[in-house]
């Protein structure tokens, strides 16, 4: 199976599109690594979305430690980003311009429209070129960590194997069950209390009569997920409310429940599948370990990798 590595260090393209609207630009440079720059706006971009989330987090000097914290992480991988690409040109990693167009017309595409594209750029104090400039670089060493990192990788079945036993526990399944239900909320033009609790025994009604539960549940429930038959999906212990759980983990597979009231109205469940808790075997769990593993050895030969780029390199702080 081929895979594929994106080095977590490449900035995406919500981090162009973040920044705080109307923030002062500054282009100075703060790093050079070997031929390439990293400027101050480089930063700024990347740092104002977490100065957004972080100032509803903390207050005084610890905001300010926090943000200096988010700006040294940064930086670092910044210049891991530009050791990379350096050695991308240095080896004349190529790319189709093709491949940059398909980039700049998915994000169009998220944002609207040309017109909207432009006005985001505008925002950001970014050309379309420099955005164009942006994907290129980011496509190079993702190419060029492929090469280096992601093809020399081999998970043999020995070590998936041998993974899986030594972890078994990490592997349980939970006992669960998978729910449908329809929901009757109390409503003026329905008669209040009353009105609702007695459309929801004609249900009931309806039901013990052989109606179908995703039939009613569609025409008739109130809940998210009555256009999907009143499909819950598969829930846990814990998840629902105590007076429901209680009674819905009792049921046998087909089973419907009685009324029970809550305070968003009145419902009834009916269990589609149970699930045991116990662990799961090897074949299904065997993607899931070799992408684990995977990820381990990238992350390890990876990490060796750019820290030998950055003994040869030249890196200045400004």
């Amino acid at each position: 199976m081929r895979r594929i590595i994106f080095v977590s260090i490449l900035i995406t393209v919500l981090a162009l599109f973040t920044a705080l609207s109307g923030a002062a630009v500054v282009d100075k440079i703060v790093v050079v690594v070997n031929n390439e720059i990293i400027t101050q706006r480089e930063v700024d971009v990347i740092l104002a979305p977490i100065y957004g989330q972080y100032r509803s987090m903390y207050k005084g000097e610890e905001l300010i430690r926090m943000l200096e914290d988010a700006r040294e992480k940064i930086l670092k991988q910044l210049i891991e980003d530009r050791l990379i690409f350096s050695e991308a040109k240095k080896l004349n990693i190529t790319i189709d311009e093709k491949e940059i167009d398909a980039k700049v017309d998915e994000v169009r595409n998220k944002v609207g429209s040309e017109r909207d594209l432009e006005n985001m750029l505008h925002e950001q104090n970014l050309t379309l070129n420099e955005l164009r400039a942006r994907y290129k670089e980011k496509i190079m060493i993702r190419k060029l960590v492929d090469q280096k990192v992601g093809a020399k990788i081999i998970i043999t079945p020995l070590e998936v194997k041998d993974y899986y036993n030594d972890n078994k526990e990490s592997f349980m399944q939970p006992e669960e069950i998978k729910l449908r239900t329809i929901l009757i909320k109390p409503r003026k033009e329905q008669g209040g209390e009353a009105g609702s609790l007695q459309l929801m025994r004609d249900l009931v009604k309806r039901l013990k009569e052989g109606c179908d539960f995703e039939e009613l549940a569609k025409e008739y429930s109130d809940a998210p997920d009555a256009s999907e038959g009143g499909l819950m999906g598969y829930v846990r212990k814990g998840e629902l409310l105590p007076q429901i759980e209680d009674i819905v983990f009792n049921l046998k597979e087909g089973e419907v429940t009685g009324i029970i009231k809550s305070p968003l109205g009145y419902h009834v469940f009916r269990v589609d599948e149970k699930r045991i808790r116990r662990i799961r075997e090897l074949s299904e769990v065997r993607q899931d370990v070799e992408e684990f593993l995977y990820r381990e050895k990238a992350n390890q030969k990876l990490r060796g990798w750019i820290d030998s780029l950055a003994k040869s390199a030249y890196i200045e702080f400004k």
